[in-house]
């Protein structure tokens, strides 16, 4: 008696790729795609094998979703978040973790500046990086 390799679904790998995302660990991972022949779940080796590319993209695809919801957030896109502090919070999240900024205490006796100056400078720095990106997208030319 012959056995017939395991071949993924659409969906099985979909799945595979949504959980690598998540976070979730491949052996966990293992127990939730059946092989069809056997009704068993498969094991590490088969889930290595036969969704390759869906681990090696998954937590990038997720990455790139959040980024992308985080910007839109900041930006006010999308019908966002109303709440202006809540997207100042959002920025400055986003400054620090994945732009790698960090906040600094000024000597008492400088003026650092109007904190409204600030936020103005860092919605301009975002809006010039949205057109940049958009005109990258379509192929046009960036503003700076």
């Amino acid at each position: 008696m012959s056995r017939r390799t395991f071949t993924p679904t659409a969906e099985q790998r979909s799945s595979v790729e949504a959980m690598i995302g998540y976070g979730i660990p491949e052996a966990e991972i293992c127990l939730l795609i059946q092989n069809p022949q056997t009704g068993k779940p498969i094991n590490l080796t088969a889930l290595r094998k036969h969704f390759a590319r869906e681990i090696a993209t998954g937590a990038t695809k997720m990455n790139m979703r959040v980024g992308e919801r985080i910007l839109a957030f900041i930006l006010g896109e999308d019908g966002g978040i109303a709440d202006e502090q809540a997207r100042v919070r959002l920025a400055i999240f986003y400054s620090k973790t994945r732009m790698g900024w960090t906040q600094t205490v000024a000597d008492r006796r400088e003026r650092v500046g109007d904190p409204t100056n600030v936020r103005q400078r860092l919605e301009d720095k975002l809006a010039r990086l949205a057109r940049r990106s958009k005109a990258g997208e379509t192929g046009g030319s960036s503003e700076d």
